[in-house]
């Protein structure tokens, strides 16, 4: 999983200054991850993470997901609706990994990073416990 990290990494482009722009939502990941925990989660279990994304053009999330499935994410629950007139497209990009703080920052930083190369909005991640 690390050696995935840092292949996504070096494909995204990160560097020191450039990471510092994408920064993870840290406190909620933390949140999470004991919230899972707590429910009975067993966090050195690999975990599915869903990254939830939206667009807001079809070829926007078409290019998001290609890319994330380019860094190794599997792509799933893709689709679009219409809501109080606004048509837009959403997906999942997915990676299984253990419930590690710096991992999901990681990878946090990594769908920032990805929403904004693409246009779209990025609401966050989940995953179910995993006993």
């Amino acid at each position: 999983m690390r050696k995935l990290l840092m292949s996504v990494i070096a494909a995204l482009g990160f560097s020191g200054t450039q990471a510092t722009e994408f920064p993870p939502n840290v406190e909620m990941n933390e949140k999470i991850i004991q919230a899972l925990i707590d429910a009975g989660s067993d966090p050195n279990k690999p975990h599915p993470l869903e990254h939830h994304f939206y667009c807001y053009s079809a070829d926007s999330l078409k290019g998001l997901m290609a890319n994330g499935e380019s860094l190794g994410y599997r792509v799933a629950n893709v689709g679009d609706n219409v809501h109080e007139g606004t048509h837009y497209w959403y997906g999942d990009l997915i990676s299984d990994t253990v419930l590690d703080i710096k991992i999901i920052n990681t990878e946090n930083s990594i769908m920032l990073k990805l929403a904004n190369r693409f246009n779209a909005d990025y609401d966050g991640w989940g995953t179910p416990v995993v006993e």
